[in-house]
């Protein structure tokens, strides 16, 4: 069975940490693959690692000649490229976030119905076999009714990012490492939370640090997130009959009521998920499967996050401007 075209668009931290191992091992995919960047040398070096098939600078030159793309781009490129793609036919696997609001991702769902083709998210942390495994628990009622969710997810920003657009457009860290835990609350809870409280540090500009405070019917669940610090990247999820407590990074066990469970020991790393999505993503184009994780699917998470950027509030920092009481020359000086 023949592999489909594929483009990659986006050759930069993301398509280097976890697709490229994941093709590596699927030559079939990588030797028809195209692989794009608006930075040719990039593209090029990334085709010579691949074997692929071709390297271009503009995804647009190949929408005739694939079946399928990999969006890998900076974020703010997600959501046009994906409907672009769709509206020529060509099924997407985009990486997170899929879009800015619930809006465009109505239009990007409505543009794969309208031309028959798949939209699919790489929102990883739904493949985690303990986070399926937490998710299977809540539903069959092992918590009792549910009380709380807490989680917390930071640590200093080291991403290898190819371009600042990371800290552009005033979307940060809520945006970036957040989608991936109002997904999973969303997801955890089956719905769209109400957004009670939402605080970060932006002042104007790209938050590093937000705290959210969702609800959905009874369950409160509260997000600290940080581009700055180390917290203690773990959830803690109450019900009326105990807790399920894990790691943010530990995919294959948590603890139930204070037991260790363990949920696979198949996972090695990022990548192995990525593969699973890959092989999902072309077995889908093929008609052999559905998505994993649909355009339709990350909807709430996507509609959260753009109410908590409308409603945003300056977090409480007493320490921000404590110098201007202290030293009143040097901010008349830094101000002019």
């Amino acid at each position: 069975m023949s592999a489909p075209t594929l483009a990659l668009i986006g050759c930069g931290a993301v398509a280097e940490a976890f697709y490229v191992p994941a093709l590596r091992k699927r030559p079939e995919v990588a030797h028809s693959l195209i692989v794009i960047d608006p930075d040719r040398s990039r593209a090029q070096a990334l085709r010579e690692r691949l074997g692929a098939a071709a390297a271009l600078t503009d995804y647009r030159e190949v929408l005739h000649r694939i079946s399928g793309a990999m969006v890998l781009t900076p974020h703010h490129l997600h959501c046009p490229m994906a409907l672009e793609l769709a509206r020529h036919g060509v099924a997407v696997l985009c990486e997170k976030p899929l879009a800015d609001s619930a809006a465009e991702v109505d239009a990007i769902v409505a543009a794969g119905h309208t031309h028959g083709v798949p939209i699919m998210v790489n929102q990883t942390r739904r493949l985690f076999p303990a986070a399926r495994e937490v998710r299977r628990l809540i539903a069959d009622g092992a918590l009792g009714k549910l009380r709380e969710i807490r989680f917390e997810l930071g640590a200093p920003f080291d991403w290898p990012a190819a371009t600042p657009a990371y800290f552009r457009g005033g979307r940060g860290v809520l945006f970036d490492t957040g989608v991936h835990v109002v997904d999973l609350v969303c997801w955890w809870l089956g719905g769209e939370p109400e957004v009670l409280d939402y605080a970060d540090d932006s002042r104007g500009g790209t938050e590093a640090v937000a705290r959210v405070r969702l609800r959905l019917h009874d369950v409160v669940a509260d997000i600290h997130l940080s581009w700055l610090t180390k917290l203690r990247n773990a959830y803690r999820i109450v019900g009326e009959r105990g807790a399920i407590e894990g790691g943010a990074y530990e995919w294959a066990s948590f603890q139930l009521k204070g037991r260790k469970m363990r949920a696979s020991r198949s996972w090695q790393g990022y990548e192995d998920f990525v593969a699973v999505l890959l092989d999902n993503f072309v077995d889908v184009i093929g008609g052999r499967s559905e998505p994993l994780v649909s355009a339709a699917d990350v909807r709430p998470a996507i509609a959260v996050i753009d109410e908590c950027y409308r409603r945003r509030r300056l977090l409480d920092e007493p320490w921000h401007d404590a110098w201007q009481g202290l030293f009143p020359e040097a901010r008349l000086a830094a101000h002019g």
